[in-house]
């Protein structure tokens, strides 16, 4: 099979540092590719580079830029080929929280005539508004392998990583911590406008790491916590687990996780977490193996991969 996987063309693609969805793509290219396919990738806007593309010679064309879509779907019609769109905005499956922004991208998406979605909370909405085409759902892959293992944790500290945004609630959670002072807790990730306190003890801020250092360092933490008031499928939860850490996560973080697993902490308040947090950092020894593998049955790349070509096919 012939695949064309199109980027949102903002930063290069495979990624060093902090686009999810360039990596996403760039190990759907490898790890299909290992099964046996031919993928390319167009990471480039406008006419010009998708008529040279030749998209029309694929099998599929992917899209995972969700801003894309009325674009991708007209040419799809006029030039007759299979296109499916993939949506990795955070509040997808939270349509109290869209702006006006998705909510155009919204309608070209529902008039697509194939999605892949990253969760069932997220195809119950389509459903709901009453999509008419053909939609699935599959949840975002990591390369578990790439990730240091650790038997047990370095540091008995948690870890918030990602960008540092409103969103994912980093200010909250260390305002917290600072006010406890009974643990402590690095944040990791651009830092574009978001301002916290930090007093190096119990809240330190250590900048950014590119992927070989998140792949290195990323097992020397006991727990993640992920506050986020939206998320589609973060890919930083699936990098956690391989790397052997426990999550302190909101439930809108928490797609696709059994989250009846014992080293899995739902949240509802930064307070919660905080106290959850502590929890994990002591339990976590318990169950790091046990994690690393659930991480490798269900969200590694090559699982991922062979269930996308059985969906694509």
């Amino acid at each position: 099979m012939r695949i064309l996987l199109i980027g949102p063309g903002i930063m290069p693609i495979p990624s060093n540092g902090w686009g999810a969805v360039e990596t996403l793509i760039w190990n759907q290219k490898i790890y299909c590719e290992a099964l046996g396919h031919t993928v390319d990738i167009l990471n480039q806007r406008g006419l010009a580079p998708a008529l040279a593309a030749k998209p029309w010679t694929y099998d599929v064309v992917h899209v995972h830029f969700d801003s894309l879509t009325e674009f991708w779907n007209l040419l799809s019609v006029h030039l007759d080929f299979k296109l499916v769109v993939t949506s990795h905005y955070g509040y997808a499956a939270f349509p109290r929280k869209w702006g006006t922004g998705y909510m155009a991208t919204f309608k070209s998406l529902m008039e697509s005539e194939r999605l892949i979605v990253l969760s069932e909370e997220i195809l119950k909405v389509f459903q709901r508004k009453g999509f008419k085409g053909v939609i699935g759902v599959l949840p975002n892959g990591t390369e578990t392998k790439q990730f240091l293992f650790k038997k047990d944790a370095l540091l008995k500290s948690a870890i918030c990583l990602g960008r540092i945004e409103i969103r994912k609630g980093q200010a909250e959670i260390a305002k917290k911590i600072l006010t406890k002072r009974n643990m402590v807790c690095d944040f990791v990730g651009p830092a574009d406008s978001i301002k916290f306190k930090v007093d190096n003890k119990h809240v330190r801020y250590l900048g950014e790491w590119d992927r070989a250092a998140v792949h290195k360092n990323l097992t020397n933490y006991s727990c993640l916590i992920l506050f986020s008031d939206g998320e589609a499928h973060p890919l930083v939860i699936l990098e956690a687990m391989a790397a052997g850490l426990s999550l302190v996560i909101s439930k809108e973080a928490s797609a696709n996780l059994d989250t009846g697993q014992p080293w899995i902490h739902l949240c509802e308040s930064a307070d919660e977490a905080v106290e959850h947090a502590e929890q994990a950092i002591r339990d976590n020894h318990l169950y790091r193996e046990q994690i690393r593998k659930y991480a490798e049955e269900n969200f590694d790349c090559s699982v991922i991969a062979q269930k996308y070509i059985e969906m694509i096919s």
